[in-house]
């Protein structure tokens, strides 16, 4: 490490908790690094380019939603991931909610997973139940402010008018609030076999540098599994149509094949079997895996399509743009087998629905 302190920037963001992810890679080697906030990500970059700082800390999603870093600015990686799963904020867990509870979401994603989950669910987003039960939208709401929404849902919830809504896990715990809440994971129960792929580059944070900054110390501030994960997850997004990111889990993770073998026996998954151990039931496979998971679903949770890959390391890339190829296939057959509607033609793509 340098003698000289380094000076890390949070870029304020709903996405993420950003600044608790920086804090997070402060240790007794990078006891120089000094943290402070910025207001968004444009004033942070800003500071960047300027040279008044050398590191940004930013969430994925919002540097995604920027498009292309200035020339001169570049990803150095990304930090351990964390907070990538949604909660539903209720009384008691999905599988033990009221018959027709009503749940609010403004992620289109958690709508259809929780509609596959229990198809009696009354699943809404804020306009939709402001609309169908003639109560006032406030106008922070209907912007999409995640705060105001929590907010509006959580006194709906008080008042005995909806049974829980859906937010992101560090939103949460930014408010403080004592709520009870419930994972929707990606790990299902011991006796579920249903699970709630994340959002793509839900909860990740990546750190952002002038082109040339030291390797040896981008190694010590950034995470394998969390750099890897962004690259991949980005990769990904860069080859499947836009339209269909909102409602697409996706999740990219290092596993352990210790646990991911006992996963597979319970789900009766055999393919994953079979790549991790021999016909003796011993593990053959003992270095840690990436385990790549996509999902689409349609509006109503019925129809899905998915698909997952499981590789080294050191093969992640090669595998994902194999799995890119894969998916443009998969999808278009999927389309050609739609059938027809009476009176209706061709069946619209039923995952392009609202």
């Amino acid at each position: 490490m340098p003698d000289d302190d380094l000076t890390l920037l949070a870029a304020a963001s709903l996405q993420a908790d950003v600044l608790g992810a920086a804090e997070a890679i402060r240790t007794e080697e990078l006891s120089s690094l000094t943290i402070s906030g910025a207001a968004n990500l444009d004033d942070a970059l800003s500071t960047l380019d300027s040279g008044e700082c050398d590191l940004v800390a930013a969430a994925a999603l919002d540097l995604w939603a920027r498009g292309e870093l200035e020339s001169g600015l570049e990803v150095i990686g990304g930090l351990a991931l964390r907070d990538w799963n949604h909660i539903i904020v209720s009384e008691d867990r999905p599988s033990h909610l009221p018959h027709r509870a009503i749940v609010l979401s403004e992620t289109r994603l958690q709508r259809r997973q929780l509609r596959r989950y229990r198809s009696d669910m009354r699943v809404r987003d804020a306009a939709a139940h402001a609309a169908l039960e003639e109560v006032d939208l406030p106008d922070e709401v209907a912007a999409g402010d995640a705060m105001a929404f929590f907010e509006w849902a959580e006194g709906l919830r008080q008042a005995g008018d909806i049974d829980g809504y859906v937010i992101a896990r560090h939103l949460h715990r930014v408010t403080g609030a004592k709520t009870r809440r419930h994972a929707l994971s990606h790990d299902p129960k011991e006796n579920e076999l249903i699970r709630f792929l994340p959002s793509p580059l839900a909860g990740m944070v990546v750190l952002v540098a002038r082109t040339g900054f030291p390797l040896s110390i981008a190694h010590e501030l950034t995470d394998i599994e969390g750099t890897l994960a962004h690259e991949v997850s980005t990769c990904l997004l860069d080859g499947i149509d836009e339209q269909l990111h909102d409602r697409l889990g996706m999740m990219v993770r290092n596993r352990q094949p210790g646990p991911m073998l006992r996963e597979a026996e319970r789900r009766r998954d055999l393919f994953t079997q079979e790549v991790l151990k021999n016909l003796e039931g011993e593990l053959v496979q003992k270095q840690p895996k990436v385990e790549i998971s996509l999902e689409l679903l349609g509006r109503l949770g019925r129809a899905s399509v998915s698909m997952e890959r499981l590789c080294d390391l050191d093969s992640a890339m090669q595998t994902t743009r194999f799995l890119l190829g894969d998916w443009k296939k998969l999808l278009r057959l999927t389309a050609e087998v739609q059938p027809e509607l009476p009176g209706r033609g061709p069946a619209s793509d039923p995952f392009l629905d609202l």
